[in-house]
């Protein structure tokens, strides 16, 4: 049951809602359950998205989203898609991601109601209509962006209102002719994701062909490396450390990796996009952590998460370990490969 905290933005029975969430593309994918309890509450409501270019893969197809304004984030990319959302009539704006850049398009697009919590960075609230009260951390992944909506008195589900990757018939089937290609079976390998966008999260990178290793001598499950373009020097560098055949794939849409994320017998990758990917798609997960506090992940279903406590976590952005990255660093084979025997043993029950 929603319990509201503030006088909400009237909403009559079709109301025209604005969703920003502009970037990365994790969070993009933690914020759509967003549109799904939108939708349920005001079924003949137009919800619009805004999102950056690189991300806007993510809500592009939800079936919850009737329109996605994309901004390449160029000046003249911004004065497009703010005259784009002041043609939609937009009547109340939902900002969960509480910057200064998100909270500008809404105001810019003159948007009469416009809503996030007061703890933004950059003072990025004093442009809300409605700033909401700071909420206390919630233990399920889609956390604060969900909470939005209760300060609101609209009813939310965690267990129900769930991330959400929109994929068709064409990803999957590009998605099985990789897998064919690389003589694989679905739901009989191993997809490991090594990279991220921060030195502090990765995990070392000799451990990951000797994950490879004890996965195929051990389970029989072979593995393939997964990442972007930007990607491929790292993969193939644990590649080349591997003395078995470990398949390095970056040339594939997002969407399209998505959908092989899906064939997957198990995914495992640092705090990254990946594994946020992969608990939308259904596919199990072990996730290490270092720097950042997993606890939205700990209660979610199909995902394992491994991580050791120390005094100095979370570090977030601010390690100071002089680059030793000591959480990252003690978490073992031994530990990923248990966790990843578990994973496929459930699957099979």
């Amino acid at each position: 049951m929603a319990k509201k905290l503030v006088e909400a933005p009237p909403l009559g029975a079709a109301p025209r809602i604005l969703i920003v969430r502009l970037s990365a593309l994790g969070d993009t994918l933690m914020s759509t359950p967003v549109a799904q309890a939108l939708r349920e509450s005001f079924p003949n409501a137009h919800i619009g998205w805004v999102v950056e270019s690189r991300c806007a893969a993510v809500v592009e197809g939800n079936p919850y989203i009737n329109r996605v304004h994309k901004w390449d984030k160029t000046l003249r990319g911004l004065i497009s898609v703010v005259r784009e959302i002041r043609g939609e009539g937009y009547e109340v704006s939902l900002d969960v991601q509480g910057l200064l850049k998100s909270a500008i398009i809404p105001w810019l697009a003159r948007i009469p109601y416009r809503v996030g919590f007061i703890d933004t960075r950059e003072n990025a609230f004093r442009l809300f209509t409605h700033p909401l009260p700071s909420p206390p951390p919630a233990p399920f992944v889609s956390g604060r962006n969900l909470q939005m909506l209760e300060a609101l008195g609209i009813s939310v589900d965690p267990r129900r209102h769930r991330l959400h990757f929109p994929l068709n018939d064409l990803n999957r089937q590009i998605a099985r002719k990789r897998l064919a290609s690389l003589e694989l079976e679905q739901k009989r390998f191993i997809i490991l994701a090594p990279a991220t966008t921060r030195p502090q999260k990765h995990w070392l990178e000799e451990r990951w062909s000797e994950l490879a290793e004890r996965l195929w001598k051990n389970l029989e499950m072979p593995s393939v490396l997964l990442g972007g373009p930007s990607d491929r020097t790292l993969l193939e560098r644990i590649a080349k450390r591997c003395s078995i055949p470990l398949p390095v794939i970056c040339d594939l849409s997002l969407k399209d990796a998505v959908a092989f994320i899906e064939l997957a017998s198990v995914l495992v990758g640092p705090d990254s996009f990946p594994i946020h990917a992969a608990l939308a798609v259904g596919t199990p997960t072990v996730a290490l952590f270092g720097p950042n506090d997993p606890f939205r992940f700990k209660s979610e279903p199909g995902i394992t998460v491994l991580e050791h406590n120390l005094p100095c976590r979370p570090c977030h952005r601010r390690p100071t370990c002089g680059g030793a990255f000591t959480c990252m660093a003690m978490i073992t084979v031994d530990e990923v490969f248990g966790a990843v025997e578990r994973a496929v043993s459930q699957a099979k029950i």
